[in-house]
């Protein structure tokens, strides 16, 4: 969404809407009683379009302090009509798991990204953790399948643990049955949705057997026939245009990316850049970024990358090399190379990465310099991925399927009151100041820019 002018008429009344819940948060956090009828009766003279309008536009925190002022404002935003409308207009984050240690390992990190001046980015953090946002229980460790339309599709570290689709901004999740499949076979390999009828589903594969299908609401798998023969682990963003992608790494040169349309439930192939030719490679990445397929390919000698984006899907033709990192190597008499993984385009053409799973690093395509962005203070290694959250309540989809709510502490049902049983979500996150991006350290080795790309 375009910055807004200094006298647009829209962004005073987004800073009214701003102040009158934010004011009212305050008050609650230093125990004076809320009065929250005098800014909702204001707020319910503005045109119900205009309101909409208002609370789509503000960011996910602020709309979880929104939902906090009172029942009026709270069953708007949970209106699935705003729902729509928000999740259409809700900017990319990204979200941050970290690896072991254990005791840092049970939560996830959500931080959206704004544009400033310069090279200053605003952060605004929000985590998840057992206590108030993911369903993971006693789980010493859970993996992160995928993500689609905000909701998270997680599972525990191995096949004796659930597996479960979450809001983790709603707190709400549902269980997943166990499959018909060999437990010592199947893999969870992501959720879906359907557009045609609404739905969303789990896919669930062996290698090279069989493929099933649970359909939120039946409360059944269902096979659907036989799988692709060389399936390896989904990406955690792969659902774009109503079906998810991978790629193949039995082989060093995929001859196409795997697809699953899950309102037709077929698989299909999708074409690679025809430039790859004979190349060989054992590592290559297919993500979805900026809406788009983006295909990075390494070289067989890890010396460097080529970033590709599918310009417009299907099409074999509209596949464009964006980027090229060369110099890959921190040590080249050791041949330790680096692993840089797109995250995400910002809205003024810089891109952010993974840096070998230690840093989220931001790239200037005009400069063709990086900087790193404090995104995670932890030291432990991490998965940095862009995501999307949403307000979809799951109580909307699941078709009378069970779902129960993360059960906040006793320290969040007091701040909350009356609401927390009305469904309000006490955020656990807290927003961090604007910072200065600060130049990579000379250690990490950056690559070297190739001439000549668009």
């Amino acid at each position: 969404m375009a910055r807004e002018t200094k006298g647009n008429p829209m962004n005073s009344r987004k800073k009214v809407a701003i102040r009158a819940a934010m004011s009212s948060k305050n008050k609650e956090q230093s125990g004076e009683q809320c009065q929250p009828k005098a800014p909702c009766s204001k707020f319910q003279q503005l045109p119900q379009a205009l309101v909409l309008e208002i609370l789509s536009s503000l960011s996910i925190k602020t709309l979880l302090n929104c939902r906090c002022v009172c029942k009026d404002w709270l069953s708007i935003i949970s209106d699935p009509q705003f729902t729509k409308l928000h999740s259409s207009r809700s900017p990319v984050g990204i979200l941050i798991k970290t690896y072991p240690p254990i005791r840092k390992s049970r939560k996830l990190d959500f931080t959206h990204i704004e544009d400033c001046a310069g090279s200053d980015l605003l952060l605004e953090k929000i985590r998840f953790n057992p206590q108030n946002s993911l369903p993971i229980g006693a789980m010493p460790e859970f993996r992160l399948i995928n993500s689609c339309n905000g909701l998270l599709c997680l599972s525990g570290p191995n096949r004796d643990y659930p597996c479960f689709v979450c809001n983790p901004i709603l707190g709400e999740h549902i269980s997943i049955p166990p499959t018909n499949l060999s437990r010592n076979k199947c893999f969870f390999v992501g959720l879906g949705f359907s557009n045609g009828t609404s739905e969303y589903k789990l896919l669930q594969m062996t290698n090279g057997t069989e493929a099933e299908i649970y359909t939120i609401g039946t409360g059944v798998w269902r096979s659907i026939g036989n799988a692709p023969g060389d399936i390896d682990q989904l990406p955690f963003n792969p659902f774009l245009h109503g079906a998810l992608h991978w790629v193949s790494y039995s082989s060093t040169v995929p001859d196409f990316i795997h697809s699953f349309d899950f309102e037709r439930e077929q698989f299909r192939p999708l074409p690679v850049p025809s430039l790859l030719g004979n190349r060989f490679s054992d590592c290559y990445i297919l993500e979805v970024v900026g809406g788009c397929l983006c295909f990075s390919v390494f070289d067989d000698d890890y010396s460097k990358f080529d970033m590709w984006v599918m310009k417009e899907y299907g099409v074999q033709g509209s596949w464009t090399k964006v980027l090229v990192f060369g110099n890959l190597y921190e040590c080249p008499e050791e041949r330790i190379c680096h692993v840089y993984e797109p995250i995400m385009f910002l809205r003024n053409g810089e891109i952010l990465l993974l840096f070998n799973n230690c840093a989220v690093v931001c790239y200037n395509q005009e400069t063709k310099s990086f900087r790193e962005i404090r995104i995670t203070w932890t030291r432990s290694p991490f998965e940095a991925i862009a995501y999307s959250p949403s307000f979809v309540s799951l109580y909307n989809v699941s078709k009378g399927e069970e779902v129960k709510r993360v059960q906040c502490g006793k320290k969040s049902g007091k701040k909350s009151g009356k609401l927390l049983s009305e469904g309000s979500y006490e955020c656990a996150g807290s927003s961090m100041p604007p910072r200065k991006s600060t130049k990579l350290n000379s250690g990490y080795g950056c690559p070297a820019f190739e001439e000549g790309l668009p």
